[in-house]
């Protein structure tokens, strides 16, 4: 019993029985033909993310966003507590070697019991005072301004080489065409033989000038010249 049960389970048929309908049109052809869905996939995104068209964005949590993103104003961090901008243009060489300004000891420092260190100490008080610049900047600033104004405009040794020249200077654009009678494509010897291009034979034939197709000029035989048949009996003479 258990051996007739197995062969009407899924598994077991393998293979494929033959449909007693009856084929009638194209079923070939209509067999191999592939009907696509019309349902538009959708990913994972869309399915786990739905929009919410009712939603409006928070004002509050778009402004602390942008303040994030934009950090803090160089008023903030530059210019506080009223000190001038000049303060921070002391470099490192003005606080270690310019700021001793006279030639005494320092004073000397003690020991503090709450903050465990030695004061004053000289992190703690930099130097406030202007920077010390003694006028580079200034005086190359008005070299080149004086340099400029007497040398007038400069030239490459580019454009001294290579000046533009007017568009008159130069020929116009002229174009030329083939006359239609030694085209080879309109040559009706190619257009015969056109079906030699099947045979791998391609044959394109350039026609003649159409002064060689003209027939010679006759000339009048000069005075005491001979005709060509006495002439060249002579030569055989």
């Amino acid at each position: 019993m258990e051996t007739d049960d197995k062969w009407a389970k899924p598994g077991w048929r393998i293979e494929q029985k033959y449909g007693d309908r009856v084929l009638i049109g194209n079923w070939a052809e209509e067999r191999l033909q592939f009907t696509r869905d019309c349902r538009v996939p959708t990913s994972t995104h869309c399915a786990d993310y739905r929009p919410q068209w009712d939603h409006r964005p928070d004002i509050f949590l778009r402004r602390e966003a942008l303040h994030r993103a934009e950090g803090l104003p160089a008023k903030l961090l530059l210019d506080h507590h009223n000190i001038p901008h000049s303060h921070y243009l002391v470099s490192h060489y003005d606080e270690t070697y310019c700021r001793q300004t006279s030639s005494a000891l320092p004073t000397r420092r003690s020991w503090h019991r709450d903050k465990l260190a030695w004061v004053p100490e000289r992190s703690d008080h930099p130097v406030k005072v202007p920077p010390t610049n003694f006028g580079l900047a200034e005086s190359r600033w008005v070299h080149s301004a004086k340099r400029a104004e007497t040398a007038g405009h400069m030239v490459s040794v580019y454009r001294s080489m290579y000046p533009r020249y007017p568009d008159s200077a130069f020929s116009p654009p002229r174009s030329a065409r083939t006359p239609r009678t030694l085209s080879s494509h309109l040559h009706p010897t190619n257009r015969t033989n056109k079906d030699l291009g099947l045979k791998r034979r391609p044959l394109l034939q350039v026609p003649d000038h159409p002064a060689r197709l003209l027939p010679p000029v006759w000339a009048p035989p000069t005075r005491g010249a001979l005709p060509a048949d006495s002439a060249r009996s002579a030569q055989l003479q």
